[in-house]
């Protein structure tokens, strides 16, 4: 006990791999000590102090890494993750013993570890931590008898809260999401996650914004209208919606779209940014009901390369003749399904560059010479090593082009590198083009582009925007002169 001690009273280890093996081993040493539960609890809050500065400043480090992660940085992922449901574990038992002598903020330290861990899992797009909803719905249980409310002090953490904050965020479906939208979402249900509904009655209205969990089953919220709940179960069934949540986003992007300020409303900062409101009226139908697959999908096997990230994208079909440099610069995955909008991948060998969710990327059959665009929609990585992807289509075929803004032809401005794609039959009558985010800052272009074994110039006009993600903007294009 003394060798845990003295270790917790020295400064922590700067390197973030270092520091979670160090608390994993010395976890191991507190769990053989022989101490009694309440000092057991005073030492994992000291723990549970040093783990989520472990996680924080993880976290940046796995936003910015390529999916599937690279080993060493996975690894350090995954024991963080197992470390925050240890002492999660570790302060359930407390309270189920009786031993926290705060309960109310042992639950609250408890639910933090779980959602960190959750956390660590959906930015190397893992699957959900084992144990991690079963101890999430007995720290609510405890959290609902054990430690009440007159227990918990200003600004320490409410379990229940916590555990509705887990909800919405398991319902916005992180898979889909970028890590930067991931955060922005986190950011807005830290604030909101009250407006989370909870009840153990069955509802009997809307019934497709409800879902349900099981007290006893290590399984996250299932929709009702996909799976209905045992009845049998009553009295270990609770039922929770974010349909609440939904109208309550809906009213706060309203009210800064008519001119309102996020600093003035008290609103999350990231409200202030177009793109972030434009994710979070995406998210609002999300929540305000159960997402339906709008495609059939059909199964599928086929040998594919793909190419991904604009950059590459357009550096491969600015050469004209692509073929060449394809196998070297690709990966190869293989098709799973399709539906009439996309297809589903997992990866069968080479590097993946940069796979996120709204990554776009260029993909060819093997044996083939037709290609297609198409944009990540979500990303599964269960094992290193190991991934799959949706995506959907865009286009078959693009070309790459070069644009300059109206605004810019006077100042001697860089041109701007861009994909035009041509129109999809039957979901895009007229062609569009691509740029990278934040490219665009006009709606006028001079656009040059190959068609052919001729060189396309003329004037052209941004209208609509279609698509917006992390990594690009797509543009329905208005050809006016060409020559």
């Amino acid at each position: 006990m003394r060798t845990v001690l003295d270790w917790l009273a020295k400064p922590a280890d700067a390197r973030v791999a270092d520091e979670s093996a160090a608390l994993s081993a010395h976890l191991d040493m507190l769990d053989e000590a022989n101490v009694a539960q309440t000092a057991r609890v005073r030492i994992l809050d000291i723990f549970h102090d040093r783990a989520r500065n472990c996680a924080a400043a993880l976290k940046p480090e796995l936003a910015a890494s390529a999916l599937p992660v690279e080993h060493a940085m996975r690894d350090t992922a995954e024991l963080l993750c197992l470390l925050h449901m240890r002492l999660a574990r570790a302060y359930l038992d407390a309270l189920a013993e009786g031993a926290a002598h705060r309960p109310a903020r042992t639950a609250g330290h408890a639910m933090v570890c779980v959602l960190d861990a959750y956390a660590l899992n959906v930015l190397i797009a893992a699957d959900d931590p084992p144990g991690m909803w079963g101890t999430a719905n007995a720290l609510l249980m405890h959290a609902r008898t054990v430690a009440a409310p007159m227990t918990s002090r200003p600004g320490s953490a409410d379990a229940e809260q916590l555990y509705r904050q887990l909800v919405a965020l398991a319902l916005a479906q992180p898979p889909n999401l970028a890590p930067a939208d991931f955060f922005r979402v986190a950011e807005y249900v830290r604030s909101y996650s009250g407006a989370v509904q909870m009840q153990v009655q069955p509802p009997h209205r809307d019934l497709d914004s409800w879902f349900w969990l099981d007290d006893e089953i290590d399984h996250g919220p299932t929709a009702l209208l996909r799976t209905p709940a045992d009845m049998e179960r009553t009295g270990h069934i609770l039922y929770c919606s974010c349909q609440r949540l939904g109208q309550v986003l809906g009213q706060h992007l309203d009210l800064i779209d008519e001119g309102g300020s996020a600093g003035e409303l008290h609103l999350p900062a990231c409200l202030e940014q177009l793109p972030t409101r434009r994710l979070m009226r995406m998210l609002q139908s999300r929540w305000m009901s159960m997402p339906r697959r709008q495609q059939a999908r059909r199964e599928r096997i086929q040998d594919v390369r793909m190419l991904i990230g604009f950059d590459a994208i357009w550096a491969l079909l600015e050469r004209r003749d692509a073929s060449p440099d394809w196998q070297n610069c690709s990966s190869h995955w293989i098709i799973q399904n399709d539906s009439a909008s996309g297809f589903a991948l997992s990866l069968a060998s080479g590097q993946t560059g940069l796979v996120r969710p709204g990554t776009p990327v260029m993909i060819k059959g093997v044996d083939s010479r037709k290609w297609m665009i198409c944009v990540v929609r979500w990303a599964r990585s269960g094992q290193a090593d190991r991934m799959e992807i949706g995506v959907e289509l865009l286009s078959h075929g693009a070309q790459a082009a070069t644009v300059i803004f109206g605004t810019e032809r006077a100042s001697g401005r860089m041109s701007v590198a861009a994909l035009r794609l041509p129109p999809l039959t039957s979901r895009r009558p007229q062609p569009a083009l691509m740029l990278q985010t934040g490219a665009a800052v006009g709606r006028d272009i001079l656009i040059a582009h190959a068609s052919g074994e001729r060189l396309r110039l003329g004037d052209a006009r941004l209208s609509d925007l279609t698509l917006q993600t992390h990594a690009f903007e797509l543009f329905e294009l208005e050809e006016l002169m060409t020559s």
